[in-house]
């Protein structure tokens, strides 16, 4: 048996890289670390920094326009931000012309969160602590 160690990066399927750099870093505040071609199909990629997280951008080679619920399910990713940024952050997407789920903020014990869509229609979710008591 082989025992991985951790997660090295996570990989999202875009259509346009340069629109999709454009919406990781000035709606989500994810820091460009490179910008290249991937090694296997020589395709735009972009390596997007996260907190201590590793987001990569891979660009399809065909364009697709797609439903991500309906074609994946709920397959996401979930990305994590302090409370304060949380509370303004979905009225911060509305304005910025994010597409946000109807579904209402989810609360569990672990934490809270909403799910949203980038440009491509990946669907997201942005997740904080718990809510603090009194």
């Amino acid at each position: 048996m082989i025992k991985t160690k951790g997660l090295y990066h996570s990989g999202i399927p875009v259509n346009d890289i340069d629109r999709a750099v454009t919406f990781y870093r000035d709606v989500l505040g994810m820091e460009v670390a490179t910008v290249a071609r991937d090694d296997l199909r020589g395709l735009g990629r972009a390596d997007m920094r996260s907190g201590d997280s590793i987001v990569v951008l891979f660009q399809r080679p065909n364009p697709i326009d797609r439903d991500a619920l309906a074609e994946d399910g709920v397959t996401h990713q979930a990305f994590y931000v302090d409370s304060d940024d949380f509370e303004t952050a979905e009225e911060r997407m509305r304005e910025a012309g994010v597409r946000i789920h109807e579904v209402p903020v989810v609360e569990r014990r672990s934490g809270r969160g909403f799910y949203f869509f980038d440009p491509d229609g990946n669907l997201l979710q942005l997740y904080a602590p718990p809510k603090k008591e009194g």
